[in-house]
């Protein structure tokens, strides 16, 4: 197995999403379990604008954040990376919680060309008690 099929079956085996957006913030992969999580198909996500906001990202305050205090951005502005406390919506209209990590992406050159989000459902778990 050639190594991009060996990474590519990694990254499709995770349960978390991933997804990668360049400097444009065009999204550019989209993994298996983003399309589980959110509903949506690559192929219904593959090539769009995030800020096209079909994920429209909220804080808990209900600020839509494609349009104040954007985390993927400003990870491609200043290079760091972040983790945060986001709702998206399902493609069937609900609100999912979600804890996001997103990290920079860097050409050999050590300039950044874009971003990669990692995220996974944030539920509070249900602890049953002993007997």
């Amino acid at each position: 197995m050639e190594n991009e099929a060996l990474y590519l079956s990694i990254i499709n085996n995770l349960t978390d999403g991933v997804y990668y957006v360049d400097r444009r913030r065009h999204i550019l992969f989209w993994n298996k379990a983003a399309e589980e999580i959110s509903g949506y198909t690559a192929a219904e996500i593959v090539g769009k604008n995030c800020g096209d906001n079909l994920l429209n990202h909220i804080d808990s305050s209900g600020n839509p954040l494609c349009v104040v205090g954007c985390p993927l951005y400003a990870t491609m502005e200043d290079g760091l990376q972040r983790r945060e406390e986001v709702f998206l919506r399902h493609k069937e209209g609900h609100r999912i919680p979600v804890l996001v990590n997103i990290f920079p992406m860097y050409s050999e050159s050590g300039e950044i060309i874009g971003a990669v989000e990692v995220f996974s459902p944030n539920s509070p778990t249900i602890v049953k008690a002993g007997r």
